[in-house]
């Protein structure tokens, strides 16, 4: 009877599942560093539709208006005073640059034009409205540019809101029927 003495040597296996787990987590933290690389420039808001404009990408500087009115500068909340301040160093350091205004469709008229009065007080003459193309709402914002300030001419008539006084257009008559509060019903006299 033979014995064998010597020791057998550990047999060598390339293990594959932990070679398969660790790509996986190379890969996933590649994935996550390039979405972190991107960088969005506003808020995401619903923009207006618009089926005109041409995208344009240069240098800008990206003013977001959300639903309540809470103004933004490249996603950074700000008051109308730093807004101010903000703009002022813009049009100094970039005297071409471009200024978009993202405003939500929910966002008040009266909002949107504040902003871009402030935007062209600064000395802006480059200011466009942001909308988003037509087929797809979330795409990336459009800016269009806007026309120049009109210059104001003092011996242009006002217009009148409901037509000159002689004209016979007027406001909207009232109506006859006496309105009812919502849910209330009339009341019915009866004879005895």
């Amino acid at each position: 009877m033979k014995v064998n003495l010597e020791p057998t040597a550990p047999e060598v296996r390339i293990e594959i599942i932990p070679l398969i787990d660790v790509i996986f987590c190379i890969l996933t933290f590649f994935i996550l560093a390039a979405l972190g690389l991107t960088r969005q420039q506003a808020i995401s808001l619903d923009l207006p539709k618009a089926t005109t404009g041409a995208p344009q990408v240069r240098e800008m500087l990206v003013v977001s208006v959300d639903p309540v009115g809470q103004t933004y500068v490249e996603k950074e909340p700000v008051s109308r005073d730093q807004l101010k301040q903000i703009l002022l160093n813009y049009t100094k350091t970039q005297p071409n640059g471009l200024m978009v205004l993202n405003a939500s469709q929910l966002v008040s008229y009266n909002e949107v034009v504040q902003v871009l009065d402030l935007l062209r007080s600064v000395g802006g003459n480059r200011v466009a409205l942001a909308t988003a193309p037509e087929g797809n709402a979330q795409a990336t914002p459009t800016p269009s540019i806007l026309p120049p300030p009109p210059v104001s001419n003092p011996s242009l008539d006002p217009v009148q809101p409901f037509g000159s006084p002689g004209s016979g257009l007027g406001a909207p008559p009232l109506p006859s029927n006496p309105t009812r509060a919502p849910g209330t019903t009339p009341s019915t006299t009866r004879t005895p």
